[in-house]
């Protein structure tokens, strides 16, 4: 007789637990994206579990309610940095000019425009939202590591076509697409590279090096 194996151990909520921990070790235990992969898998996994427990009508409202506060703690912390880089370019939007970009769109979507010439790296949270970065504008010094956990959401990516991309990225049901017109990279002899890494579970991750949205404004 073989050993039967659990219903939960093949949910998609274990795989997403899975990935939350997967994510969390690659990164030391310090991107907020894993953690919420966990929390998001364990209340559905223990909603399936024991649905006298918690009542499914209460789940998104309490989520969506945690993650808001999430952001506006998140956001109280910024300093006031961004907010004078953001009045000195009002006229196109939510700029930064920080050297360390940290996006999260969670159940709602983000856009940010980078003017920062020495950018030394990029985090990506997207989960059930959508998350737009243009970096047209932005430049740093050889090699750029732009980490991406995106789950059920969206990143779009908007990059010089002249930066050469290395992608390590997992993907599950979802994929990966680059749109940019190539450059000849070989006739540059030492080209930028941008170093993509992280997971798309049922996500899209696009590169683009043309903002179709506003390209007048630059």
């Amino acid at each position: 007789m073989g050993v039967e194996i659990p219903h939960w151990v093949l949910s998609w909520e274990m795989i997403l637990i899975a990935i939350g921990f997967v994510s969390l070790i690659k990164h030391q235990f310090k991107r907020l994206g894993g953690y919420i992969m966990i929390l998001i898998g364990s209340v559905f996994m223990l909603q399936d579990m024991m649905p006298d427990v918690i009542n499914h009508k209460f789940l998104w409202p309490v989520l969506i309610i945690f993650f808001g506060i999430l952001m506006i703690f998140k956001s109280l912390f910024r300093g006031q940095k961004k907010k004078s880089v953001q009045d000195k370019y009002e006229k196109f939007g939510n700029v930064t000019d920080e050297d360390v970009i940290q996006a999260s769109a969670i159940l709602g979507g983000v856009t940010n425009k980078v003017v920062n010439k020495n950018l030394k790296g990029v985090s990506i949270t997207s989960i059930m939202g959508g998350a737009e970065i243009n970096m047209i504008q932005a430049d740093f010094e050889k090699e750029l590591t732009i980490n991406i956990e995106c789950v059920m959401g969206g990143v779009s990516l908007l990059i010089p076509s002249n930066w050469k991309v290395v992608a390590d990225v997992t993907t599950i049901l979802g994929g990966m697409d680059d749109k940019r017109v190539p450059d000849n990279l070989d006739l540059i002899a030492e080209p930028k590279t941008v170093y993509i890494k992280g997971t798309c579970v049922m996500g899209g991750i696009e590169l683009d090096s043309y903002d179709k949205s506003d390209s007048k404004n630059w």
